[in-house]
């Protein structure tokens, strides 16, 4: 089942009715990505689609594990945890494939009102209503790595999170043997994420030990934005349901690559037609594309921080683990940030490999999108494209397309980008560089492994 045709109040009183519906379960992200909500009544729902619903906007200032950061406005000075109106999202209604019917469904909401400019769903569907005033539509897929671990959240806790057991204890990268294996897990999870709306194209190990990756189709717009966000909850769920911990952090050791969320986006004209394609270019890159190209390249940099939004997340922009290091292009290239496909009209797209898995999907598209249609509207034409190893080249690539060195860095940048303040918005760009900055600072008090290894003895 892949999508309930959930359009109007009158689908979901007649879905409710056929069910004998109870209890619906509610969720929105906050700004790390994590669904949160709860289960309401069937009433409750209902009385929802009218009025909207009650939701704190305060989850715009909390952090993993629930650490509450001095945002002001929502915290302090002026901050008093109160609630915004909540609409809810009709269209997104999914199954959860473990609970009964009468309990199953799965509505997303977003916010209003005050609580606008802390959502964000809401903020990726501005960067897509901008595509459709273009005369764009946008088909993308994010493509989220994991690891998955013989492991528990208990016995994570139990291990101090040290000597964690992998689900494999060595590399096979599209081994056919250990995918067979493995096949009834694959199987249940592929079937799991399809009940959720979810199809997926492709399941299969990745090149570390106990890594691993699902593939959605192809989705046009926020649906392909909602599935990103829905997987990364629902995946995590299915693992632990049995007994297993899937991760998405951005790099989990030192010793591995890293785990990234390529987003694979394309652009379609009102009528379905290819924009991204032109048979007497080279590489049969139009116009646009160059633009679209153009655009991401020159700004990503400044708005590293939305695909990069964690201290872990610095730990994947290193050389030679097939994670990029400077905003780069070229064609069917894995050393650049924007890898270009066309091996066909059909599948030509720019795969952004900037993003880790731990990003947040809505803030990650938001991103690819709205640098690229910057790109368009003031006609950039990109760099000439890296047609080697981008690793071995770094020293001839300008400061200004090179990242960040660090996660402060990068929230400065952030924080004084006049770009991120016009397409994302004033109020976002203060609270989440505001958050990020607490982040750091919590990290900067921390003593590390490393830390006890290298000096507690010798200094």
């Amino acid at each position: 089942m892949t999508d309930l045709q959930v359009r109007t109040r009158e689908d979901v009183e007649q879905l409710f009715d056929a069910r004998d519906v109870s209890h619906v379960q509610i969720g929105f992200t906050d700004h790390t990505g994590q669904l949160r909500g709860k289960y309401i009544s069937r009433d409750k729902l209902l009385s929802g689609l009218d009025h909207g619903l009650p939701m704190t906007r305060n989850f715009a200032a909390v952090d993993f594990t629930d650490a509450i950061y001095p945002v002001e406005g929502l915290i302090v000075n002026g901050g008093g945890f109160g609630d915004s109106v909540a609409r809810v999202v009709i269209e997104s209604c999914r199954e959860v494939p473990w609970e009964p019917p009468e309990r199953n469904l799965f509505f997303l909401i977003e916010h209003t009102g005050e609580g606008v400019e802390y959502d964000p769903r809401v903020l990726c569907a501005r960067i897509m209503e901008k595509a459709a005033s273009m005369d764009f539509s946008v088909l993308l897929s994010c493509e989220l790595e994991f690891r998955l671990f013989n492991e528990t959240v208990e016995s994570l806790y139990r291990k101090d999170f040290k000597n964690l057991e992998l689900a494999t204890p060595v590399s096979n990268y599209l081994g056919v043997m250990r995918q067979t294996v493995w096949s009834e897990f694959f199987a249940e999870f592929v079937d799991a994420m399809e009940h959720l709306g979810i199809p997926i194209e492709v399941a299969h190990w990745e090149l570390a030990p106990g890594f691993a990756e699902l593939v959605p189709a192809y989705a046009e717009g926020m649906r392909a934005a909602d599935n990103a966000v829905i997987y990364k909850t629902f995946a995590k769920a299915f693992a632990l349901r049995h007994n297993m911990l899937l991760s998405f952090m951005a790099r989990y050791d030192a010793h591995s690559d890293g785990s990234s969320c390529h987003i694979n986006l394309s652009l379609r004209d009102k009528d379905d037609n290819l924009v991204l394609y032109d048979p007497s270019e080279p590489h049969y890159l139009s116009e646009t594309m160059r633009y679209f190209i153009g655009g991401m390249q020159y700004k990503m940099p400044e708005v590293l921080l939305m695909m990069a939004p964690n201290i872990n997340s610095f730990k994947r922009y290193v050389p030679d683990i097939f994670a990029p290091v400077a905003s780069s292009w070229g064609v069917d290239n894995r050393t650049t940030s924007l890898r270009v496909i066309n091996s066909s009209p059909k599948v030509l797209r720019v795969e952004n490999r900037i993003p880790g898995a731990d990003v947040n999907p809505y803030l990650a598209i938001a991103c690819t999108l709205g640098t690229g249609l910057w790109g368009i509207e003031n006609r950039i034409e990109p760099t000439a494209e890296t047609e080697g190893n981008l690793y071995e080249e770094l020293d001839s690539v300008p400061d200004e397309l090179r990242f960040p060195a660090s996660f402060g860095e990068a929230i400065e940048r952030f924080r004084h980008s006049a770009f991120a303040r016009e397409w994302f918005g004033e109020e976002f760009v203060r609270f989440f560089s505001a958050n990020k900055q607490e982040h750091e600072m919590e990290y900067r008090k921390a003593i590390t492994d490393w830390e006890l290894r290298r000096y507690l003895e010798l200094a």
